[in-house]
């Protein structure tokens, strides 16, 4: 397997998305629609990092309305922040960083200079680094038998559930068994004011990104990051058979 061992500075994301402590989890949730991330860096007055809130937090914290899916509660960020937020130096490897996604079960890791943030290292940005080294190995290899499914007909109220007891960040939509789309975060958080009876073909992501097995992981990751989607769907002669996430990226690295 290829070495991981550049400085994590060549592939971090900077400047970092960050909102302030006192701030509200409406200000949070509207960032990430603007800005197109899943989590932020929690800061003080000086900038130091006190912690990281992402869309999971906000799905957590959310409150069920009548006649929607559910609420943003209008609460301050700390609140349900995780702290601390996990960080690595500046002189940091990228394995490094891979290595404790990976053990935290996270989808980042800021990299810090005297407590604030210089960059964020992300799952996309492990999948770059995979694409660079052009790595040879099957995606089969790496990917997850762990495919959870929704019908297109259900309703948004039961794929939020689902994705909250799955732990899991997104849901594959299916049509006759055949992927058509992907429930995930975003979409449940796009859907929020609709009628929890909303069938989820009308709130999924229709990008979706189905391989082959034997695909390498180099090309896989190429594909992604031009598709702009987060998670590969597995195909062989016997349907859609495996997934993989971020994190299986990180675990390329370990």
């Amino acid at each position: 397997m290829a070495n991981f061992e550049m400085p994590v500075t060549e592939y971090m994301t900077s400047p970092v998305e960050t909102i302030r402590i006192g701030e509200s989890l409406v200000a949070a949730n509207a960032l990430f629609s603007n800005q197109g991330v899943s989590a932020l860096a929690v800061v003080d007055d000086a900038g130091q990092l006190k912690g990281v809130v992402s869309r999971t937090d906000i799905l957590h914290a959310a409150v069920f309305i009548h006649g929607e899916t559910f609420r943003v509660p209008d609460r301050p960020v700390e609140e349900v922040m995780k702290s601390p937020a996990l960080q690595v130096s500046l002189e940091a490897g990228l394995a490094e960083a891979a290595k404790l996604m990976l053990k935290e079960r996270v989808h980042r890791v800021f990299v810090t200079s005297g407590g604030k943030p210089e960059g964020v290292v992300s799952t996309r940005d492990l999948m770059r680094a995979v694409h660079d080294k052009r790595l040879k190995t099957p995606i089969s290899e790496i990917a997850s038998g762990s495919v959870v499914k929704i019908r297109a007909d259900e309703s948004i109220a039961l794929a939020v559930d689902r994705l909250d007891l799955s732990n899991k960040h997104g849901l594959v939509v299916v049509e006759e068994d055949f992927p058509i789309g992907i429930f995930d975060q975003a979409c449940a958080l796009d859907s929020r004011r609709l009628p929890p009876s909303t069938a989820v073909e009308n709130a999924m992501n229709v990008r979706i990104l189905i391989l082959p097995a034997r695909m390498s992981l180099g090309r896989a990751a190429e594909q992604a990051l031009g598709m702009s989607v987060r998670r590969i769907l597995i195909e062989d002669d016997r349907g859609v058979t495996g997934i993989v996430g971020g994190l299986d990226f990180a675990r390329v690295m370990s």
